[in-house]
């Protein structure tokens, strides 16, 4: 059974569920301006809609092993943003993402949900890479990634297209050997 709580010194990681929809929209919604330039599925008219349809569809997704998402909460359990890891090949790969709300930024939240969540899919999952793509302008992205011990691999040239702009990316990564 794949655990739906990790926790740090710093952060609980929560396996969503549909009772987040109010909070986890609220910390969305007064979060839009930092996340729309990085995030496909941000929008300015982001909705409580879409939040409540996107969550409906978590439990499907982590029963069949395809996506494992987290809210991340800080001590008092407050919303602070949210972590995931999308698996690209099953018992290999997958993608790791994080956000971190307006006014949650700067406390170590995204680092410390970054490594909980990495060392989960390569201890728990027992994936053999796990990868952290970033736009080259997302700066305070990159340097979650890099405080959270990834490794830095370079520059992929239009890796993404976030609102119909292609980005390059930086490519980051962990392999089990990175926490032995």
């Amino acid at each position: 059974m794949v655990n739906d709580r990790l926790e740090s010194d710093l952060v609980i990681l929560q396996k969503y569920t549909l009772e987040d929809t109010a909070e986890l929209f609220t910390a969305i919604y007064e979060s839009i301006d930092r996340l729309y330039p990085w995030l496909p599925w941000c929008h300015p008219n982001y909705s409580i809609a879409e939040t409540e349809e996107w969550l409906k569809t978590r439990p499907q997704l982590w029963n069949e092993g395809k996506q494992f998402g987290f809210s991340i909460r800080n001590r008092s359990c407050t919303i602070v943003g949210g972590c995931g890891l999308g698996i690209l090949s099953p018992n290999w790969s997958a993608n790791l993402g994080y956000w971190i709300r307006t006014g949650y930024t700067g406390k170590g939240y995204a680092t410390s949900a970054t490594k909980t969540l990495a060392e989960f899919g390569i201890k728990q999952l027992q994936l053999k890479r796990i990868q952290i793509v970033v736009s080259v302008q997302n700066i305070p992205s990159q340097r979650v990634a890099e405080r959270a011990g990834a490794f830095k691999e370079g520059v992929s040239r239009n890796r993404l297209e976030i609102h119909g702009l292609a980005h390059d990316a930086v490519i980051y990564s962990f392999i089990p050997q990175d926490f032995s």
